[in-house]
C-alpha cells in the first residue's frame, strides 16, 4: 500500500516542474518579442505587469456569477498579497540568484572572448 503523503509530494514536484517548465517556455516567448519588438527591459517589466494585471481582471469578471467593481478590487488584493508573497521569496534567494548571475555572465564573457 502506497503512503498518501507520497503520492502528494510526487504529484506536487511534478507541479513545480510542470511550472518551471511552462515558465522557462514564457520566457523565451517574452525574450523573442522583446528583441523584435525593441523593448527595453525596463519597459518589458511594465508591459507584463500590466498584462498580469489584466488576465487577472479578465479571470475574475469571467469566474464569477455577478462581477462587480468591489469584488474585482477584493480580488486585486488578493494578487497583490500573491505578488508581494513571490517578492518576498525572490528577496531570500537573492544572493543565490546574483552568485549565479555573475557566473552565467562569466561564462558568457569568456565564451565571447574565445570567438
Amino acid at each position: 500500500m502506497s503512503d498518501d503523503g507520497d503520492a502528494f509530494e510526487e504529484s506536487e514536484d511534478d507541479g513545480v516542474r510542470d511550472f518551471d517548465r511552462l515558465s522557462d517556455i514564457l520566457f523565451r516567448h517574452v525574450s523573442t518579442f522583446a528583441d523584435e519588438e525593441g523593448v527595453a527591459d525596463e519597459m518589458l517589466v511594465r508591459l507584463l505587469l500590466r498584462l498580469s494585471l489584466s488576465v487577472r481582471m479578465m479571470t475574475y469578471a469571467m469566474s464569477v456569477a455577478k462581477p462587480s467593481g468591489g469584488g474585482l478590487r477584493l480580488d486585486l488584493d488578493r494578487f497583490r498579497r500573491d505578488a508581494d508573497d513571490l517578492i518576498r521569496g525572490m528577496k531570500k534567494d537573492a544572493d543565490q540568484f546574483i552568485a549565479r548571475a555573475k557566473e552565467t555572465i562569466a561564462a558568457a564573457e569568456q565564451g565571447d572572448d574565445e570567438t
